[in-house]
C-alpha cells in the first residue's frame, strides 16, 4: 500500500507541471498589459517600462516560464501577488476556509438526502416513489448551480428577506444559500447513482438466494445488499467535492464570499498571473489528493481491492528477494 501511495503521488508531479505550462501559456498569450492594468492608464511610457521590468514580464515566454517552474518546483515558493502585493501562500490559507465550507456541508447534505431517496427508489422500482425520483433528480441536475444561487437570492433574500443575499457577516446564515445551490445539484446525481448502484446488487446472486432463504426483506436490503451499493458512491462523493471546489469558485463571485472565488475572479480580471497560477497549482494537488483518497478508502471498504494491494506488495517482495539471491 505504501507503494502504491508514492508511486500516485510522484505521479501527480508531471500533471501538475503540464497544468503548471498551459495555464501560463494561456495566460502569457492573452491581450492586455498586467502593466497597464495594474498601474492604470495615466502611467507614462517609462514607468510602465520600470514596472514590466520589475515584474519580470519584459523576458522572453521561455524565459518567464522557466523562472517560474524554478520558482514553484526548486524554490517551492508561490511567489507574490502582483496587484495586492500580498504573499499567495497566505492568502490561500486565508480564503481556503470559507471554500472548503461550502463543499464540505454541500457535499454531506446531499449525501444525507441523495442516498436515502436513491434507495427509496430502487427498493420502490417502477413505482410512484421510484418515479418521483427519477423526475426531480434529472430536472435538478439539468439545472446550473448559478441560476439556482439566483433564484434562490431573489425568492429567500429579496422577497422574504429571511437570510443574507451576500457576504459572510451572518455567520451559519450566510453559508445557507450558497450551500443549497451547489447541493441541489448534488443530491439529485447521489440519488440517481444511488438508484443504479442498489439495482444492481439487488439483482445479484447472494441477494437472491438470500431471500430464497427466508431472510426478511428488510435484512436482505439493507444489512446485505445497502453496504456493497455504498462502494460506488465514494467515488461521487469524492468526485463531487472536487469538482464542487470549480462550482465554488463561481457561487463565492455571486454570493460574495471572501473565498478562493474571488480572489480568482480577481486576479484574472487582472491579468495577475501569479495568483491566477498559485491557485491552479494549489487545486491541482488538492484534486490529485482527494483522488488518492478515494482509492485509499476503497481499498478500506472493498475486501477484494486491498487483497490486490496485499497480493502487489507480495509479489514485490517475492521478485525482490530472488533478485537478492541472485546477486549473492
Amino acid at each position: 500500500m505504501g507503494r502504491y501511495i508514492i508511486r500516485r503521488l510522484l505521479i501527480t508531479i508531471p500533471i501538475i507541471i503540464a497544468v503548471v505550462i498551459l495555464v501560463f501559456t494561456l495566460l502569457y498569450f492573452t491581450p492586455g498589459d498586467p502593466a497597464v492594468m495594474i498601474l492604470g492608464n495615466s502611467a507614462t511610457t517609462e514607468e510602465l517600462d520600470a514596472y514590466r521590468e520589475y515584474l519580470g514580464i519584459d523576458q522572453p515566454y521561455i524565459v518567464q516560464l522557466g523562472n517560474y517552474l524554478y520558482q514553484l518546483f526548486i524554490k517551492l515558493d508561490l511567489g507574490e501577488s502582483w496587484v495586492y502585493r500580498t504573499n499567495i501562500t497566505t492568502e490561500l490559507a486565508n480564503r481556503m476556509p470559507y471554500t472548503a465550507t461550502i463543499c464540505v456541508f454541500s457535499v454531506l447534505v446531499g449525501a444525507l438526502i441523495g442516498i436515502p431517496l436513491g434507495v427509496t427508489a430502487a427498493v420502490n422500482q417502477d413505482g410512484i416513489a421510484d418515479k418521483i425520483v427519477l423526475v426531480l433528480s434529472s430536472v435538478l441536475t439539468c439545472i446550473p448551480n448559478f441560476c439556482i444561487a439566483l433564484f434562490l437570492i431573489v425568492v429567500f433574500a429579496l422577497n422574504l428577506g429571511w437570510l443574507p443575499a451576500y457576504g459572510t457577516s451572518e455567520g451559519i446564515r450566510s453559508y445557507i444559500l450558497p450551500c443549497v445551490s451547489i447541493m441541489i445539484g448534488g443530491f439529485s446525481g447521489i440519488a440517481r447513482q444511488m438508484r443504479s448502484s442498489m439495482l444492481e446488487v439487488i439483482r445479484s446472486d447472494y441477494v437472491t438466494s438470500a431471500r430464497a432463504q427466508g431472510f426478511s426483506r428488510n435484512s436482505v436490503y439493507f444489512r446485505h445488499a445497502l453496504p456493497n451499493a455504498l462502494i460506488p458512491i465514494i467515488t461521487i462523493l469524492g468526485t463531487q467535492f472536487a469538482a464542487g471546489l470549480g462550482g465554488t469558485l463561481i457561487l463565492e463571485t455571486i454570493f460574495s464570499i471572501p473565498g478562493l472565488g474571488l480572489y480568482v475572479q480577481g486576479s484574472i480580471s487582472k491579468r495577475d498571473t501569479p495568483a491566477v497560477l498559485g491557485c491552479v497549482v494549489f487545486l491541482s494537488i488538492l484534486f490529485c489528493l482527494i483522488m488518492l483518497g478515494i482509492d485509499l478508502v476503497y481499498a478500506l471498504v472493498d475486501p477484494r481491492i486491498r487483497a490486490q494491494y496485499e497480493e502487489s506488495g507480495k509479489r514485490h517482495h517475492r521478485r525482490h528477494g530472488r533478485k537478492e539471491r541472485a546477486e549473492a
